[in-house]
């Protein structure tokens, strides 16, 4: 294998025309201004710039993608990719690896995954025209990132089965996660002051595990009209609506979680939202009650959770006052009868 060096001022894109599979391509550090395509036919290729803020991809005035990845099994890392007119990054291939980078202002995605089982960490996503991440494809991973103040989503999760873990995901102008693709995990993300939901579902079969979603202009955490979601162990806390909002779902599980200091409810249960499990989670000190079922909730169980200086720590409207389970409840603060122990 060889390695091929490009000198400042030099062309990334004419180094692929020697290169072989398998090759590494070293930037100098500097300023390039062009569109890099990775061609076909260079699996394995690394292309490694001499770090962020050093080696920078500069697309003022030009159109297109930053870097575009064409072959599979590319390792990427040491760029800032900033100011293109398109996405930062396409990704169309499968089993790249992407660390270390930057990718800053572009006029749409940060990074644009559309394969399967690409690795994306290290990286830092910040002011681009939409998502900081989207993620397509199946299988792909995207941990201990930063993604901030994105003009819409931060992660933006459409692919299936997508690992999204120990990211910090703040002040983004839309949501900061939103989950479209079934059997994704989400887990151990910081999730703060995005302009919408901190985490929003529309997708079954998900794990929400671990997550700080703390400070969000919307829900913290929200379920809308899906099914057999796990909501796990998550602290939720100081959002502007809505702790954690099954907002018409079924069959889900809200387990063991933190939820405090909501500006409206601690959990909710509405539109249609039946079957879903809420059991061993503590809720202080929202604003509004605990835990709320709206009359068209069906069939729910709601047992062994901690509640305290809610109003009130829980309320079911009628007929939810009949038509579900309350079972050994803790609350300190005065609820109807029925609903506490």
């Amino acid at each position: 294998m060889t390695v091929i060096n490009v000198p400042a001022g030099g062309s990334i894109n004419a180094a692929f025309v020697g290169a072989n599979p398998g090759d590494t391509i070293r930037v100098a550090a500097g300023v390039f201004e062009e569109n890099v395509v990775i061609p076909a036919g260079l699996d394995r290729l690394r292309l490694l710039g001499a770090g962020i803020g050093q080696t920078i991809l500069d697309g003022t005035g030009s159109g297109g993608d930053g870097i575009t990845v064409g072959s599979a099994f590319v390792t990427i890392a040491g760029f800032t990719v900033r100011d293109y007119s398109s996405n930062g990054i396409l990704v169309n291939t499968s089993d790249n690896i992407l660390r270390d980078l930057e990718v800053q202002n572009n006029g749409d995605d940060g990074i644009d995954i559309q394969g399967d089982r690409n690795l994306i960490f290290n990286i830092k996503s910040t002011e681009n025209g939409s998502d900081g991440i989207e993620v397509g494809g199946s299988n792909n991973s995207v941990l201990q990132s930063e993604i901030l103040k994105n003009e819409d989503d931060g992660i933006d999760i459409l692919g299936t089965s997508t690992l999204v873990l120990k990211n910090k995901v703040n002040g983004n102008l839309d949501r900061g996660i939103e989950v479209n693709g079934n059997g994704s995990l989400i887990v151990e993300n910081v999730i703060r002051k995005n302009e919408n939901d901190g985490i929003t579902v529309f997708s079954d079969g998900n794990l929400i595990f671990l997550n700080k979603t703390n400070r969000n202009e919307d829900d913290g955490i929200e379920i809308t009209s899906v099914e057999n979601n796990l909501i796990f162990r998550n602290n939720v806390k100081n959002n502007n609506e809505e702790g954690i909002d099954v907002n018409g779902g079924d069959n889900n599980r809200i387990i063991e979680n933190k939820v405090k200091l909501n500006a409206f409810t601690g959990i909710e249960l509405s539109d249609s939202a039946d079957l879903n499990i809420v059991d061993q989670n503590l809720v202080k000190k929202n604003v509004g009650p605990g835990i709320l079922l709206t009359s068209d909730a069906d069939d729910n169980a709601v047992r062994e959770n901690t509640l305290t200086d809610n109003t009130p720590d829980i309320q079911a409207d009628t007929p939810a006052d009949t038509n579900n389970t309350f079972d050994e409840n803790n609350c300190e603060t005065s609820s109807p009868p029925g609903l506490c122990s």
